[in-house]
């Protein structure tokens, strides 16, 4: 691509656009299985029942090894993505090192077509969650990757919009997922459905082939000429000299491990980062993208179709205030947003327990479509793309591989408590207590934010690593 005829900017953005493929791969997987399970289950012939206290209710065997009840299975080929992915992310740091940010989402597209042709083809329902799980597993390891070459190839004034436009192409992805489901619910033909994700994936693998290799892992394998290349292509041949010394002096310092990440320097890191995620998924926000046919159902909406015709207006909302997110952090900046959305969150799942106590009427199928429309509004302009940001801005360059993957693992480690809980815990509690327990964890986090997160907009990710060196508070980080 010949740079010199193209608004820097705009290289950035079509770089970041191809590397985002991963985000939409990673929001289609999320979104495919809401309108695929009830096909599944017929399929494979799972029965469920909503009567915890029934004896002798249908048995499936679990990759032989156990045995457990219909809608435990359906749990399991849900979260068998998240579970994938936490093993994603455990090994996403030392994939990063070693094959590199480009190399590493490369290798991420291959093993995802692989898992989505294994899972559409599947015979059986082991087969099936083995694809599914090795789905996960590139999924999980794109989550830290993707987000960690965005944030290293991009200038800070627009870092921010950048690492943004991975959540944007999760949201993408997810609606993308659900127009599909819709398209052939009335075929009930769930393998087609699965079989659509396998195009995304060699579209990513082969633009990912056109694009520059991150100048920062390229200093730190000791290739100095070619990160300066690949820099004065990034940057549109500006003067590159001061941001070259800044990242030489990043790797000068002592090369990252398990110990340093955990000193008393970098463990802060941990914990904002780690809570980040780990509230981003206690919102209960994939209750809604993985269950949304089952959460309307509850609702009183009857057809299948009119079930996941109502999961398309939810990818639709998502992608349109993601365009919101990314309009305004890096002008608004992280935390006001995370006030905002983390606020609008509490009150929307508030409304939805409300909705389904009858506390607002017994006919609120559109008071719940509504309150989950406005709650996933909220969730997109704010911690669902701002934690991938922050997640890449707040660690220094030699142990920053290690400490987005282990973000990551909070990530997926409780994206799979969630998922793999959800249908448990409604048939147990009810869909009310559920968004109230969500709302409480929620509330929780909005704490979290206020006294421990930093503000990052406009702050070089090297000027974020001397303030950690002069002994800065974690919250002050972003301080110019």
């Amino acid at each position: 691509m010949n740079t010199t005829k193209i608004d820097n900017h705009t290289y950035i953005i079509v770089l970041a656009t191809i590397a985002a493929i991963a985000g939409f791969l990673f929001g289609f997987d999320t979104g495919i299985i809401s309108g695929a399970l009830q096909f599944i289950s017929k399929t494979f012939h799972i029965i469920t029942t909503s009567n915890r206290y029934l004896l002798h209710t249908p048995q499936y065997s679990v990759l032989g090894l156990f045995n457990v009840s219909g809608t435990t299975i359906q749990e399991f080929i849900v979260s068998a993505v998240p579970t994938g992915a936490l093993i994603g992310a455990i090994i996403s740091g030392k994939a990063a090192s070693f094959f590199g940010r480009r190399g590493g989402i490369i290798a991420t597209a291959i093993i995802f077509f692989i898992g989505t042709a294994i899972a559409a083809s599947a015979p059986n329902i082991n087969t099936l969650l083995c694809g599914r799980l090795l789905m996960g597993f590139a999924v999980g390891l794109s989550a830290m990757v993707a987000p960690l070459y965005l944030s290293e190839v991009a200038p800070p004034t627009i870092r921010g919009a950048v690492v943004f436009l991975y959540q944007m192409a999760i949201t993408m992805g997810l609606l993308g997922a659900f127009i599909i489901n819709y398209l052939f619910a009335s075929y009930g033909d769930w393998r087609a459905m699965f079989a659509v994700g396998l195009i995304p994936s060699l579209l990513l693998a082969v633009g990912m082939m056109f694009l520059p290799q991150s100048p920062r892992w390229l200093l730190l394998k000791g290739r100095k000429i070619q990160a300066e290349e690949n820099l004065r292509k990034l940057r549109g041949n500006n003067n590159i000299s001061d941001e070259i010394s800044n990242i030489l002096e990043s790797v000068a310092r002592s090369n990252g491990n398990i110990s340093l990440l955990l000193s008393k320097k970098i463990r802060p890191l941990i914990i904002i980062t780690f809570g980040l995620f780990v509230f981003q998924q206690l919102t209960g926000i994939n209750t809604i993208f993985y269950y949304a046919p089952t959460l309307f159902k509850a609702a009183g909406f009857a057809s299948a179709s009119t079930q996941i015709l109502a999961s398309v207006s939810t990818g639709a909302i998502n992608v349109i205030a993601t365009l919101f997110g990314i309009w305004f952090v890096d002008s608004l900046g992280r935390k006001k947003l995370l006030y905002i959305g983390l606020g609008g969150i509490v009150l929307c799942q508030l409304t939805m327990a409300a909705a389904y106590h009858h506390l607002l009427g017994y006919d609120f199928r559109w008071i719940t479509l509504c309150s989950a429309l406005m709650l996933i509004a909220f969730f997109a302009i704010s911690i669902s793309g701002i934690a991938y940001i922050i997640m890449s801005e707040l660690f220094p360059l030699n142990v920053r591989n290690l400490g987005m993957a282990v973000a990551s693992c909070a990530n997926w480690g409780f994206n799979m408590l969630v998922s793999a809980s959800f249908l448990t815990i409604t048939s147990t509690f009810g869909f009310g207590n559920a968004y109230l327990l969500y709302a409480v964890s929620t509330f929780i986090g909005l704490c979290f934010v206020i006294f421990l997160v930093p503000e990052t907009k406009n702050v070089s990710l090297e000027q974020i690593e001397n303030n950690l060196y002069k002994g800065m508070k974690s919250r002050n980080l972003g301080h110019h």
